[in-house]
């Protein structure tokens, strides 16, 4: 069950970067990237949490609780950031908000798995 979890955060990995290396790409147009890159963040982190809640019940000292209110607002960002995505991908231009709504929701995800 660890590999999967490792594995699961890899993805999950790379799926955040992936937005990131998207948004950075270009300012003027969102590309197909992020709407790939927030999918399999948002998937791969809900099996996250998944595995954790089995790894949790099979050794509880090695493996803390979820925290619901992180795992809670990580959801919602990223599920913003996939709305977002899909919506403005096939737009011509969009607009500096919404650029700056996914970079900042990203971001914020990223902290708040690092400092929370």
């Amino acid at each position: 069950m660890e590999l999967a979890r490792n594995i699961l955060l890899a993805l999950h990995l790379i799926g955040m970067a992936g937005i990131l290396i998207s948004l950075l790409a270009s300012r003027k147009k969102l590309s197909p990237g992020i709407t790939h890159s927030a999918l399999l963040a948002f998937l791969s982190g809900i099996a996250l949490v998944g595995i954790r809640y089995g790894l949790n019940s099979q050794d509880p000292v090695k493996w803390a609780n979820v925290d619901n209110a992180n795992i809670t607002i990580k959801t919602l960002f990223a599920a913003t950031i996939l709305i977002l995505g899909f919506r403005y991908k096939k737009k011509e231009s969009v607009s500096p908000v919404i650029w700056w709504t996914i970079a900042v929701l990203a971001l914020a995800n990223i902290a708040i798995a690092v400092w929370w």
